[in-house]
C-alpha cells in the first residue's frame, strides 16, 4: 500500500508541476532565465587542488566569461551567477551547495548549469562531461555506464535519504519532468565540447550518489565538468586564458542553442494558437489520420499512458495497435511528414534510446 501511494503521490506532484513551471516559463520567450554556478568558493572550499592551483578559481574564471559571452550573445537573456567573487555562500558545506540550486528555483530559472573541474587518481584520465541527476537506478531506468567520483561533500548517498519525506517525493517527479531536457543539454554540450577539439566522455549518471547542487531543482539542470586537473595536459589548458575563454564560449554556445529551442517551441505554440479553431481542426484532422510516430514501447498487455511510465513525454503517448505478440505499441506524437518526425525523434531517444520512427493510418501501425 505505501508504494501505491507514493506511487500516486508522485503523479500527482508531476502534474501539478509540469502545468506550473510551463505556465511560467514556456509561454514567454523574451524572459529566459539561466542560473551559472561556479562550484566551491571561499578559504574552506577549494574544491580540487592540484600543483597549487585551485579548482574554485578555474570555475569562477570560466563563469564569469560564460555570463560576459552571453549578455553580448542573446541580450534578452536574464544571467544569474550564484556568486561572482571568492566567497562560500554559507559556512555549512552542506547548506552552501543547497543555496546555489535555491537561487535557481527563486529566479524560476529555465537552466541551472554547475561549473566544475574534476580530478582522480589516474592522472591519465581526461575529457569533460555533463552529470545529470539519478535518485536510483530503478527510477530512471537507465543503463549507462558511470564514471567514478572523488568522494566529497558535493553529494550524499541515496540510501541515507528518506524514501518516504515529500522532498524525495517532489525530486522525483521533477526529475521525471527535467531529465530529457537535461540529458538534450548534456548533449548540446559535449557537441560544443568537441567542437573546439576537446574530449567528451558523455553525459554521466552516478545512481548511487544525489547531488546536493542538483537535488532540490524545480527545473532543469547539470553539472558540466570541464576536465580533470590530475591530468597535466588538461589542467594547463583550463588554468589557460585561452582554454578558459574556448570553453566559456561551448558552455555560452550550448546555452544560446537550448535557449532558441525552447522560443521555437513556444513560437509554435503561439502560432498554432493564433489559427482559427475550425481551421485547426480541420487541419489536424485531415493531416493526422495517416503519417508518422515515434514508437518509444511495445507490450503484450495494456498500459497505463502515466508520467511514472513515460515522464514528461505521457502527454504526448498514445497506444496504437501492432502485430506480434507484444501488440500494444506506445508512440509519442503524430506527424504529418518523416522530417517532422525525425526531428522530434532526437528529443524523444534521450528519454528512450531505442525509440524509432513509424507509419500509421488510424490508430494501427504499418
Amino acid at each position: 500500500m505505501r508504494k501505491l501511494i507514493l506511487s500516486l503521490c508522485i503523479t500527482l506532484l508531476t502534474a501539478m508541476s509540469t502545468n506550473a513551471w510551463c505556465a511560467t516559463n514556456v509561454a514567454s520567450p523574451q524572459s529566459r532565465v539561466v542560473v551559472i554556478d561556479p562550484g566551491h568558493g571561499g578559504s574552506s572550499r577549494p574544491g580540487a587542488v592540484v600543483n597549487g592551483i585551485m579548482e574554485k578559481d578555474l570555475n569562477l574564471a570560466v563563469s564569469l566569461e560564460v555570463k560576459r559571452l552571453l549578455q553580448t550573445k542573446m541580450p534578452n537573456l536574464e544571467v544569474h551567477l550564484t556568486r561572482e567573487s571568492d566567497k562560500q555562500l554559507h559556512q555549512s558545506k552542506e547548506s552552501d551547495n543547497l543555496t546555489r540550486p535555491r537561487l535557481a528555483n527563486s529566479k524560476e530559472a529555465d537552466l541551472f548549469v554547475a561549473i566544475h573541474a574534476n580530478a582522480l587518481d589516474n592522472k591519465d584520465v581526461a575529457g569533460a562531461e555533463v552529470i545529470v541527476l539519478s535518485l536510483d537506478g530503478a527510477t530512471q531506468g537507465h543503463t549507462q555506464k558511470r564514471t567514478t567520483a572523488r568522494d566529497n561533500e558535493d553529494y550524499t548517498h541515496i540510501d541515507n535519504i528518506d524514501k518516504n519525506s515529500l522532498a524525495y517525493i517532489e525530486a522525483i517527479s521533477m526529475l521525471m519532468n527535467n531529465d530529457p531536457i537535461n540529458r538534450t543539454f548534456g548533449e548540446i554540450v559535449g557537441a560544443k565540447f568537441r567542437s573546439i577539439g576537446r574530449k567528451f566522455r558523455g553525459v554521466k549518471i552516478y545512481p548511487e550518489k544525489v547531488w546536493t547542487v542538483l537535488y532540490p531543482l524545480r527545473g532543469p539542470g547539470v553539472i558540466i565538468e570541464m576536465g580533470f586537473m590530475t591530468n597535466a595536459a588538461e589542467l594547463k589548458y583550463m588554468a589557460s586564458s585561452t582554454g578558459q575563454h574556448q570553453m566559456a564560449e561551448a558552455i555560452a554556445e550550448a546555452i544560446v542553442e537550448y535557449m532558441k529551442r525552447l522560443d521555437q517551441m513556444t513560437v509554435s505554440d503561439d502560432t498554432t494558437s493564433n489559427s482559427s479553431e475550425t481551421e485547426s481542426k480541420a487541419a489536424e484532422s485531415e493531416a493526422l489520420a495517416q503519417g508518422y510516430t515515434i514508437q518509444v514501447m511495445a507490450s503484450a498487455t495494456h498500459l497505463e499512458c502515466s508520467t511514472s511510465r513515460f515522464g514528461s513525454l505521457a502527454d504526448k503517448i498514445e497506444e496504437f495497435e501492432g502485430k506480434g505478440n507484444y501488440k500494444y505499441k506506445y508512440c509519442y506524437g503524430r506527424y504529418a511528414t518523416l522530417s517532422e518526425a525525425r526531428t522530434a525523434l532526437s528529443l524523444v531517444q534521450s528519454s528512450f534510446k531505442d525509440a524509432y520512427v513509424v507509419q500509421f493510418v488510424g490508430n494501427t501501425l504499418k
